[in-house]
């Protein structure tokens, strides 16, 4: 949709893991994150991005949520077991060795709605991946990480908020996938 004139907000959709993922992330890249030295992403902005939308009007948040609570992520568990030092970004992310399917579906999805409702999608190829140091000069080592499992379960739209320490990242709605089920209910 066009930015048009009033507030706009810098969003994206992202799956957020629950405090016990976060904390399995950290055990098993915590070393790594320390040698690289940068700045590592705060425990609670850890997440996976399916879709950055980059400056929406305020007014457009709504039709957003409403997208956000129709997608459908299969049950499917994601195994982050790859650690992946990006020189031109400057940043260490984990990422799956093997995504799933119904995750590389359920963006396909995702992109593909907003693009039909008129949003400006990401026009680069989906790399899923989470990002766990900025600001990382230089290679740290990368030995082969035990893999972190992260069930699809919670889908958020998220705020991107710019400060001098970093990016903030605010969740403006939150949806959990009811046990066994692929829709989502507001939390």
């Amino acid at each position: 949709m066009s930015a048009g004139r009033g507030v706009t907000r810098r969003l994206f959709f992202a799956l957020w893991p629950n405090e016990s993922e976060r904390g399995a992330l950290l055990d098993a890249f915590g070393a790594t994150i320390a040698a690289a030295g940068g700045r590592a992403v705060l425990p609670s902005h850890l997440h996976l991005t399916l879709e950055f939308l980059g400056a929406v009007p305020d007014a457009e948040r709504a039709a957003l949520e409403t997208l956000g609570a129709a997608l459908a992520l299969p049950e499917e568990v994601v195994v982050l077991d790859r650690l992946h030092w990006w020189a031109r970004a400057a940043t260490l992310v984990v990422a799956p060795g093997a995504p799933g399917p119904g995750l590389l579906a359920a963006q396909v999805q995702l992109r593909e709605t907003l693009k039909g409702r008129g949003f400006r999608v990401d026009s680069r190829p989906f790399r899923p991946h989470v990002t766990l140091a900025r600001k990382v000069r230089s290679a740290p080592p990368l030995a082969a990480p035990a893999g972190v499992a992260w069930r699809l379960n919670e889908l958020a739209l998220v705020e991107s908020l710019s400060q001098p320490q970093g990016s903030r990242y605010v969740p403006l709605a939150r949806w959990a996938r009811a046990a066994g089920r692929a829709d989502f209910g507001a939390l």
